[in-house]
């Protein structure tokens, strides 16, 4: 690491432990932990609600606050999914098919203690290889151009695509409508207002706040509001087992923790991807490579510590494009973007260059919150338990006018409040439907950036000043493509033919 980094390092790392921003990845934390305890909220309803609140923010507490988003709501979704079989956001899903037999089996306790240290030593894996790549991208930074940037856009949709498995037509026709409602606003090449419907408010193009609001907080609100139930949840079976046992787990399988959170690292990498393929892939991984698979699913301890580190050490590398290329790694990154780009903090040369002491505010910052949430999540946990029975005829009216206020709050307008709400009703359709709203949101946000190198591109090929021969990245980004978009035609092929020999 060279003496740049290692300053700007010490640098955030002293900013985070300053009075008073040192409150910032504490509440934080705090808020994130409440959120992602209760199922049917989420850390991205939460960030969406933030985002037009933190406006008027310096750019350092904004960091801090949403790096403390990013890492303080992973464990604490794993709670309800192992005390109640209901997970606090999908990346959790995986935790909940050996946790919750192991908290029906009476040893609740040590699920959670080994849920706790999985997630805070997977973070600290992921934050150790975002930083020691940060020397690396810098580096390579240099080497790409619009030609480049295009092509990694590119790949990231069809990352999208080719790991939604299931709902793989879904998955490209959502991505494919989040691509086309960002081309709203006024062309870039001539300036003219272009599928605006003559509506001023949006020749400035759709704003993305209202957007994220409606999908992911007003939809999470409409659909808790429609199930039949006085509370979040009516479980009360009590802890059992013992933490140091879970956490002594660790211990016990350090090459599966090892292998799971560098898988967790490595797709957390991958564009557009994030914590949900992570933790099934690490899941997996463990089955397969256990000598007594038989045991998954039945309260296999080793079934609920490899998607827990894969879970939390794919922030950190979730981290990577989005610092370096503006290309988010799934929904938190995402979220994240938009509140930098809110504050003037452009992701690339500059935020890894003159302004690379915020990115390692934001890095600290999930460092801290990662680890505070394991801590406070296992000394409070039981307390934090009853928050499930919270009535929800009192919960959600109180939600509901923060987002309506965010919303409004935005640019002090009545088209962002109708905007939000248009999307909380296509973002609950997409919810009660199986339709992955992840897609279309990572979609909306890459659209500027896909049409801005696109057009870059164009113009530098009519003058014959690029040859993709000459540019090795743009070369290797192009096989990535390919193989992102091979992928699901080849396993369509052999599912095909594996069912015709059935």
């Amino acid at each position: 690491m060279d003496g740049e980094v290692t300053q700007a390092a010490l640098n955030g790392l002293a900013i985070v432990f300053s009075w008073p921003y040192v409150l910032y990845p504490v509440v934080g934390t705090l808020l994130a932990m409440v959120f992602a305890l209760l199922p049917g909220l989420s850390g991205a309803a939460l960030m969406a609600l933030a985002i037009p609140l933190t406006i008027q923010w310096d750019p350092i507490a904004t960091m801090l606050l949403f790096g403390s988003f990013l890492g303080g709501a992973t464990f604490m979704g794993s709670v309800t999914a192992i005390l109640f079989n209901i997970p606090g956001r999908p990346s959790n899903a995986a935790s909940l098919i050996d946790g919750y037999p192991m908290a029906q089996a009476g040893y609740a306790r040590t699920a959670l203690g080994c849920s706790a240290g999985a997630s805070a030593l997977g973070s600290t894996f992921g934050v150790v290889i975002l930083v020691l790549a940060i020397p690396i991208m810098r580096r390579i930074l240099l080497a790409f151009g619009p030609l480049e940037l295009l092509l990694l856009v590119i790949w990231g949709l069809a990352a999208i695509a080719a790991l939604s498995r299931d709902a793989l037509l879904k998955g490209l026709i959502a991505a494919s409508f989040g691509l086309l409602i960002s081309f709203i606003g006024t062309d870039p090449h001539n300036a003219e207002p272009r599928f605006t419907l003559g509506i001023d408010s949006l020749e400035a193009g759709l704003s993305i706040v209202p957007i994220f609001l409606g999908l992911y907080a007003l939809a999470e609100l409409f659909s808790l509001m429609r199930q039949d139930r006085p509370s979040i949840s009516r479980a009360s079976e009590p802890l059992g087992g013992s933490i140091r046992q879970g956490l002594k787990a660790i211990l016990l399988h350090p090459g599966l923790f090892f292998r799971s959170a560098t898988i967790g690292t490595v797709i957390g990498m991958i564009p557009g991807v994030g914590g949900t393929v992570a933790s099934f892939v690490a899941y997996g991984h463990a089955a397969q490579s256990a000598r007594h698979n038989e045991e998954f699913g039945q309260g296999d301890i080793r079934g609920l510590l490899a998607p827990e580190a894969a879970n939390d050490a794919k922030d950190g590398g979730a981290l990577v494009p989005t610092l370096a290329f503006g290309i988010p790694g799934g929904t938190g990154t995402a979220m994240l973007l938009a509140a930098l780009t809110l504050h003037g903090l452009e992701p690339g040369r500059e935020l890894l260059g003159s302004q690379l002491t915020f990115a390692f505010v934001l890095i600290w910052s999930l460092f801290f919150s990662n680890w505070l949430t394991s801590i406070l999540g296992l000394s409070v946990i039981t307390p934090l338990s009853r928050l499930t029975h919270i009535r929800t005829d009192l919960l959600v009216p109180g939600l509901l006018l923060v987002a309506t206020v965010g919303a409004f709050l935005f640019r002090g307008e009545i088209f962002d409040v109708a905007l939000a709400y248009l999307f909380a009703g296509l973002g609950y359709w997409m919810k009660i439907r199986d339709w992955p709203r992840i897609p279309m949101m990572i979609a909306l946000v890459l659209g500027p950036l896909f049409e801005r190198n696109f057009l870059l591109v164009v113009q530098l090929y009519d003058v014959d000043r690029l040859d993709l021969w000459d540019r090795p990245m743009a070369v290797f980004i192009s096989f990535l493509v390919l193989v992102a978009v091979g992928y699901p035609l080849v396993r369509s092929l052999n599912e095909r033919r594996n069912s015709g020999r059935d």
